[in-house]
């Protein structure tokens, strides 16, 4: 097989991963969106509609660029993986690696 035709036949099997992902996720009790960015924000997937999740990729961005900084500067060694907002209405995770940002709203459960 030719180099490219391995670059297509690895992206694809990572398109039907995301999509897997995103499916399992978004079927789990009180998630109302799952949505895949690019470290600067951009949109790679979503089940929400395009207003919310480009808001949510120019908000949330630069939240996790503010956290990761701080995290750095208090811990040079150490780096941001994993945030968690709780709000009354929603809870926001998000989590991170180095090139993309995996953000889960849901509504928290009731105690």
């Amino acid at each position: 097989m030719s180099s490219s035709t391995n670059d297509v036949a690895s992206t694809a099997a990572q398109q039907i991963d995301i999509d897997e992902t995103i499916n399992r996720l978004s079927s789990k009790k009180g998630v109302e969106c799952v949505t895949i960015l690019t470290k600067d924000g951009r949109v790679i997937r979503t089940t929400a509609t395009a207003e919310h999740s480009e808001l949510q990729g120019k908000l949330l961005s630069k939240l996790v660029r503010d956290a990761a900084d701080i995290v750095k500067e208090l811990e040079s060694d150490d780096e941001l993986s994993f945030l968690r907002i709780r709000t009354k209405r929603h809870e926001i995770m998000l989590a991170l690696d180095h090139n993309y940002l995996l953000v889960i709203v849901q509504s928290p459960q009731k105690e």
